[in-house]
């Protein structure tokens, strides 16, 4: 009973989980950890591996020789045969070193599209918290025009401004409406884009996110190289199936080596069973003649290694670019953030303001095209603060994806769930 509410806790949590909105990074990665089905194919193929691990373990099938004697006809001399093959030559775990080979490439694989699938919803997020802000941004734009075209209204009427001025703001309505319009369909693509990764239909709401950002650090290109060659799935796959193929050669190499199989033989089995109609013996297996297909099948597996053995320094070599490219656009995107001091916005904001109280007021040299310049510096100042922040998450996302860090509960909640090998 105790295991049955575990089960319906657990559902009823994922249940709860899959339908609240998401206000967390942390919580959209948790979620596509648990419901996207590459992760969930990953863990099938490491069940997969697994299996074939325990399955090269076990000795091979037996032979089983029975051929009954018919009575009065001269048949065979021995009626039951049983052989069983021990694999003393070797070829037991060379077929074992095969197996846990591509359990470690499985291993390796699942972690590949882990460290994709973490770093695809992380930019799923960032994107979606950047189209919500402009979507934020554009309907204030569309408010503070139509402010601006009533206030126009109300000076033309007046006769202090000119009627063309009013013609003027209503184009810039229309353009606010275009832009709130875009925003509202960036935001939809944005949000289908973040709910496929996480599970869940294109248009279930999200809430609003939030954006942490990483604090400044120096950070070392040698150091970061180094720490990919250590965590990248991508290279522990290649050195896996260069393992493999070795372990291959040495089983062709193994299965040409004599063996020993325990043998029952039985005579007479039907028409008389005596003490001197059976017995026990050694069969010794000699493979004298190989026909060249073992022999090739070693040459086939040994190629197979240098050639991983030159993948192996490829993917290094892209390894070791991804690392450098990642660190310069990280570097790039802090930088451009920090040509954004706390004042910028304030001061951009207050030029607008003072254009627009000078242009309500009838100032001297007061007009409609300096209100609308200081509004669009204004609201260009927020839309690219927006965007350096955004992308100074997502170029922070790339590098922990360059050189593969990722927390070791979800390493742990994506490989121990394939298995552990027994």
């Amino acid at each position: 009973m105790s295991l049955f509410w575990a089960l319906w806790v657990t559902g009823l949590v994922r249940s709860v989980l899959a339908h609240s909105p998401v206000v967390t990074v942390e919580q959209a990665i948790h979620l596509a950890v648990q419901q996207h089905p590459r992760l969930q194919a990953a863990r099938l193929r490491m069940d997969a591996a697994q299996t074939g691990v325990r399955a090269a373990r076990a000795l091979p099938l037996p032979t089983f020789f029975f051929a009954p004697g018919v009575p009065n006809v001269n048949g065979t001399t021995e009626e039951l045969l049983f052989t069983q093959p021990l694999e003393l030559n070797g070829t037991r775990a060379a077929r074992l070193g095969v197996a846990r080979a591509q359990m470690e490439r499985a291993r390796a694989e699942a972690l590949a599209e882990l460290q994709q699938v973490v770093f695809e919803v992380k930019r799923a997020y960032f994107e979606l918290f950047r189209a919500q802000q402009q979507l934020t941004l554009a309907r204030d734009l569309l408010a503070d025009t139509e402010r601006l075209h009533q206030l126009t209204g109300r000076l033309v009427e007046l006769g202090a401004r000119p009627g063309i001025e009013r013609v003027q703001t209503d184009i810039e309505r229309v353009r606010a409406r275009q832009q709130v319009a875009v925003a509202e369909g960036e935001m939809k693509a944005a949000l289908a884009g973040l709910n496929g990764w996480i599970g869940r239909r294109p248009d279930a709401p999200a809430g609003t996110l939030s954006l942490a950002l990483p604090s400044p650090e120096a950070l070392s290109l040698e150091r970061l190289r180094e720490q990919a060659y250590a965590h990248r799935a991508e290279i522990r796959g290649v050195q896996a199936a260069r393992e493999q193929f070795f372990q291959e050669a040495r089983l062709a190499r193994a299965e040409g080596l004599p063996d020993i199989a325990p043998q029952f033989r039985a005579q007479n089995l039907i028409r008389s069973f005596t003490p001197q109609d059976y017995g026990f013996s050694l069969v010794v297996t000699l493979p004298l003649f190989d026909w060249g297909g073992r022999r090739q099948r070693a040459r086939q597996a040994e190629q197979a290694a240098r050639a991983e053995e030159a993948l192996l320094l490829a993917t290094q070599v892209r390894v070791q670019q991804e690392v450098a490219q990642a660190l310069a656009r990280y570097q790039a995107a802090g930088a451009v953030l920090q040509e954004f001091p706390e004042g910028l916005l304030a001061q951009s904001r207050r030029l607008w303001e003072g254009a627009l109280r000078a242009f309500q007021t009838g100032a001297p040299g007061a007009s409609l095209i300096t209100v609308l310049e200081a509004q669009r510096t204004y609201r260009a100042v927020q839309r690219e603060y927006i965007h350096a922040r955004v992308d100074l998450a997502i170029a922070h996302a790339a590098l922990e994806r360059a050189t593969g860090q990722v927390p070791a509960f979800l390493q742990e909640a994506v490989l121990a769930t394939g298995g552990r090998e027994k």
